[in-house]
């Protein structure tokens, strides 16, 4: 079986079951959508982020009257640009690239403040999210570019293909920091997941004498709608 085929086995696995807790754990579950802005900082590309969005499911467990665990999973689209030319003297121009991740987000929302007969919350927010694949692909609008080398050190487009050229699925790790609103059965969530693993340590290029590095944030606004 494909690394793939057990990695969707595993993450449907993990939402049936947290949902089937949540239920027997005095929690909720829900549908979530919002805005992604994703940032990334490498010492062998130009970037400049764009924004994304995001797909999911959530369950909670209620741990305390001000305390209650959410366990979250989705599907990030993130875009950004990088630039490249098509050869060594061309001009240079913007590439449009996505990310898709999948992503398994496990928080502790602690509410500070409650009005209206609990029907109104405010609440601050941290966990550990674990993200997997990193595909920089081309999006249609620029496919015709496949051939372009990438600033400043030339890398063709294939190289950002990291779990195609390398044939597995590549894992990353965020702390997602935030805030958190809920008026009845609906949430806002606004974050800053910041990134605690280096997405490039497994890139085809990577280079220890060049020291190839690279950091990935993201900023998220989202909405849960709970049942």
């Amino acid at each position: 079986m494909k690394p793939i085929n057990y990695l969707l086995i595993l993450l449907f696995s993990t939402m049936f079951n947290s949902i089937g807790y949540s239920q027997l754990a005095d929690g909720r579950f829900g549908i979530t959508a919002g805005y992604t802005n994703y940032v990334l900082d490498s010492n062998v590309l130009f970037t400049k982020s764009q924004p994304g969005f995001s797909l999911g499911v959530v369950s909670t467990i209620e741990l305390a009257d001000y305390l209650e665990l959410m366990v979250e999973l989705n599907y990030t689209h993130h875009r950004l640009k990088i630039i490249g030319r098509e050869n060594f003297e061309s001009k240079p121009e913007e590439l449009n690239f996505k990310l898709e991740n999948i992503n398994l987000p496990v928080v502790l929302n602690y509410y500070f403040l409650k009005f209206k007969d609990d029907e109104f919350k405010i609440g601050a927010n941290a966990g550990i999210m674990i993200s997997l694949l990193q595909n920089y692909t081309l999006t249609k609008t620029s496919t015709s570019k496949e051939d372009y080398v990438l600033d400043p050190l030339y890398l063709e487009t294939r190289y950002l293909k990291f779990d195609t050229e390398n044939e597995k699925i590549s894992f990353n790790a965020y702390v997602p920091l935030g805030i958190s609103a809920e008026y009845k059965d609906i949430m806002c969530n606004i974050k800053y997941n910041m990134g605690i693993t280096d997405p490039f340590r497994q890139a085809p290029f990577y280079n220890n004498a060049f020291e190839t590095k690279a950091k990935q944030n993201y900023y998220s606004v989202s909405f849960v709608y709970f049942f």
